[in-house]
């Protein structure tokens, strides 16, 4: 997890049905779920205890409330939502792990041309497979996962793939993703668009190349470069401090959470973003945006 700043689960409609369910930070289950994994220096405690806080978020939360301990918790949202994964022994579930970072102990592997993904669509973001079980009537339903092990990816154009994401309770969930031939940011050069919003956009601004806020079309992608949490609390931080990648329209109800950062290497590599228009998550997300970059600085 120490990559990742920000997650989303949603009860998707996968197979078998209630053998992989989201949990919340209250052990009850739950549709959906948001994990805002703060930066290391926006709480108290010893360092190592502050890179693992986190907010949470569901529909039934009334907003951003305090992590129930830590993220590493197997009592939290994210542990009791994945202890699945690590208790079946039987082939009734199926799993694919991936990280352009893996684990050192899947081996060395070349990450540079893989896709920069945590998300859907695996033929479109090309992801680095280091572990994975695809079994019985799993493996039959779903051919195209062992190609996405094998390493395979789509070989002709579009390089992009919109698609509608239904979750248990019915909440639709639209899932943008694209491979590196696009060639293009993900968000000038077709979210923006796509949605028909003004968009600002929270990514990692200390890597290199990064793209400067884009008013050249009828709506703007502007770069977030402070993000605050609500309260006294807080907690504020830079963009500079915050590894997460989300984006939210200023007027409209889209919320998006993905894995692309705006910079120039990452027109060229795999990776995406899963965008709904729900009440409760742009509510939430909205008023995170404490300040942006213009366009023209």
């Amino acid at each position: 997890m120490a990559a990742l700043s920000l997650l989303l689960l949603a009860s998707l409609l996968w197979v078998p049905v209630g053998t992989l369910t989201c949990y919340g930070d209250s052990g009850q289950p739950v549709d959906w779920f948001v994990v805002y994994k703060l930066p290391a220096h926006s709480g108290p405690g010893d360092a190592a205890q502050r890179g693992l806080r986190y907010k949470y978020l569901d529909e039934d939360s009334g907003g951003w409330r305090n992590g129930a301990g830590f993220i590493s918790s197997s009592t939290g949202a994210v542990g009791r939502s994945l202890l699945p994964l690590y208790r079946n022994t039987t082939s009734q579930l199926a799993f694919l792990l991936y990280n352009d970072q893996p684990p050192q102990s899947s081996g060395s592997q070349d990450s540079s041309s893989r896709g920069h993904t945590k998300g859907r669509q695996l033929t479109y973001t090309y992801p680095l497979v280091y572990d994975h079980r695809l079994e019985g009537d799993f493996a039959q339903k779903f051919p195209h996962l062992e190609e996405v092990v094998k390493g395979h990816h789509v070989r002709q154009g579009p390089w992009n793939s919109s698609v509608t994401l239904t979750s248990n309770k019915g909440h639709m969930f639209q899932s943008f993703a694209k491979f590196g031939n696009f060639g293009d940011d993900l968000y000038s050069g077709w979210l923006v668009e796509a949605l028909g919003s003004d968009l600002q956009v929270q990514f990692w601004q200390r890597s290199s190349g990064i793209l400067p806020s884009n008013c050249s079309g009828v709506q703007h992608v502007l770069d977030v470069t402070q993000t605050a949490f609500p309260g006294l609390a807080g907690p504020t931080f830079n963009a500079t401090e915050d590894h997460s990648k989300w984006c939210v329209a200023p007027e409209r109800p889209w919320a998006c959470v993905g894995d692309m950062n705006r910079n120039k290497r990452e027109e060229h590599r795999g990776g995406g973003t899963l965008c709904a228009q729900l009440p409760a998550l742009w509510k939430a997300f909205q008023p995170l945006v404490k300040a942006w970059e213009p366009c023209g600085k």
